[in-house]
């Protein structure tokens, strides 16, 4: 039974403009372990910009945010991933020519004394695969 007195993630009071245009005011959002959310809504209404700032990629206005107990304020999307949380924009043709492998580390290959690791990138993602039930 999921620990509803403490929420996997919070975020309080979020608020975020670009110039007079307000994107978030004050949105909260609380996520359980082991819960699964989507965040619907029309184009404009702030899905991605929240998104954006739980990844490390903008930074809110105003508000909190706290991760597994702890206050978390990622200053870089490097940051965020530290914590275990990462963003993986919609593209629609990314690169179907690629592996799965390939795709899920696009951009950010995992290596050692400049060579890639295969083997580890592999092992990472079917880590992944298998958590999310797609082995």
């Amino acid at each position: 039974m999921p620990d509803t007195m403490n929420p996997r993630l919070s975020m309080t009071d979020i608020h975020k403009a670009f110039g007079s245009t307000q994107a978030l005011a004050g949105v909260d959002l609380e996520v359980q372990a082991g819960e699964v959310l989507a965040l619907v809504g029309e184009n404009g209404a702030g899905k991605s910009t929240l998104m954006k700032i739980l990844s490390g990629a903008l930074r809110a206005d105003r508000g909190k945010m706290v991760l597994e107990g702890e206050e978390y304020n990622p200053q870089t999307p490097h940051q965020s991933r530290e914590h275990g949380v990462a963003m993986i924009y919609q593209e629609l043709s990314l690169a179907p020519h690629l592996t799965v492998v390939e795709n899920i580390f696009l951009g950010r290959d995992q290596t050692r004394f400049g060579w890639l690791q295969k083997e580890a990138e592999n092992k990472v993602a079917r880590e992944a695969l298998k958590r999310v039930g797609a082995e």
